[in-house]
C-alpha cells in the first residue's frame, strides 16, 4: 500500500467513482480527471513512457472512508464499495464527512490525502500482488572481485543501470548497488561490491534505484495502483518517480520512498 509521509496540501473527503464500478483501499493510488469517473477511481497501469498514452493525472491515496463501521479485504484492508441507488446507498450509515459535502450525505465518500510536487509517500514494492515479497536471490557463480555474479533468476528484466540489488546473506550483507545488466540471472556492476561474493549468498532485486526510476503499479484486478510491482520490467509502460531511498532489508516489507515526478500532475504530457 502507499502512504504519504510528509507534504500532501491538504486532505480531502470525495465521492467514490460510480462510473467503473471500483472498490477503493485504504493505501490506494487514485485519480479523478477527465470525463471518464464521477468521483475517485483507481489509478491504472502506466501506458506508454511516463504514462503519456494513459495519459493520467495523479490526485492522491486514500486514507479514509465514510462507514460508520469499517469493513475490511484480507490482504487489502479497510475499503468502500461504491454504490448508485437510493437504496444502496442508504443501507450502509456513513459518518465523518468534512468539506463541501453535507454530513447527512449518504454517497460512499473517501479521504484522500492530495498529492502534489512536493509530495513525499512511501510505497509497498510486491512481486506482482500486495502482500507478495520480491524473490529472493542464491548465487550460483560468485566472484573475487565484487563485479559480478550469477544467480537464480531475479523477477523482471531489468534495465541498464536501472535497478538495484541488496545484498541479505554474506560478506556484503546489509549494502546496496546498481546493476548494469540486462539479464534476469548474469548480474554486473560498474561500482563492484567491497567484498568476495560467494556461492550460497543471497540477494533481492528491484527494478528502480535512487534517483529517478522508471516504475510500474501493480495490475491486478479490482486491486490497482497498490503497491509497486517488482515483475515488472519499466522499459516500455512506466511511470516516473523520484527515488529518495529503498529498504530492502526485510522480506515482504520492501518499501520505496519517493515523489511523482510532476509530469504526472499536469493534463499535458
Amino acid at each position: 500500500m502507499f502512504r504519504i509521509d510528509h507534504g500532501s496540501p491538504r486532505k480531502l473527503w470525495v465521492p467514490v467513482d460510480r462510473t467503473t464500478g471500483a472498490s477503493l483501499y485504504v493505501g490506494q493510488l487514485v485519480q479523478m480527471g477527465g470525463t471518464s469517473f464521477n468521483g475517485a477511481a483507481p489509478l491504472a497501469a502506466a501506458n506508454g513512457a511516463a504514462d503519456t498514452s494513459g495519459a493520467q493525472i495523479i490526485y492522491g491515496v486514500v486514507c479514509g472512508t465514510n462507514y460508520k463501521t469499517p469493513v475490511f479485504l484480507a490482504t487489502y484492508g479497510q475499503y468502500a464499495a461504491p454504490a448508485a441507488s437510493q437504496a444502496d446507498q442508504l443501507s450502509v450509515v456513513k459518518l465523518g464527512v468534512e468539506g463541501m459535502h453535507p454530513k447527512g450525505d449518504p454517497q460512499v465518500m473517501v479521504e484522500v490525502d492530495v498529492i502534489d510536487a512536493k509530495t513525499v509517500l512511501t510505497g509497498d514494492i510486491c512481486n506482482a500482488t500486495q502482500g507478495v515479497a520480491p524473490s529472493v536471490v542464491t548465487v550460483t557463480t560468485g566472484s573475487t572481485t565484487g563485479a559480478g555474479m550469477t544467480t537464480g533468476a531475479i523477477d523482471f528484466t531489468p534495465v541498464a543501470n536501472m535497478n538495484t540489488f541488496y545484498c541479505r546473506s554474506g560478506a556484503n550483507k546489509g549494502i546496496y548497488r546498481v546493476s548494469k545488466t540486462t539479464s534476469t540471472t548474469v548480474h554486473t556492476f560498474d561500482t563492484y561490491w567491497p567484498y568476495d561474493i560467494a556461492v550460497g549468498d543471497t540477494f533481492v532485486a528491484v527494478p528502480m534505484k535512487q534517483g529517478q526510476s522508471y516504475v510500474q503499479i501493480n495490475e491486478t484486478a479490482g486491486y490497482l495502483g497498490t503497491c509497486f510491482d517488482c515483475s515488472d520490467s519499466p522499459a516500455t509502460n512506466y511511470f516516473q518517480i523520484d527515488v529518495l531511498s529503498l529498504d530492502l532489508r526485510e522480506a515482504g516489507k520492501e518499501t520505496v520512498t519517493f515523489m511523482f515526478n510532476p509530469i504526472h500532475l499536469c493534463a499535458a504530457r
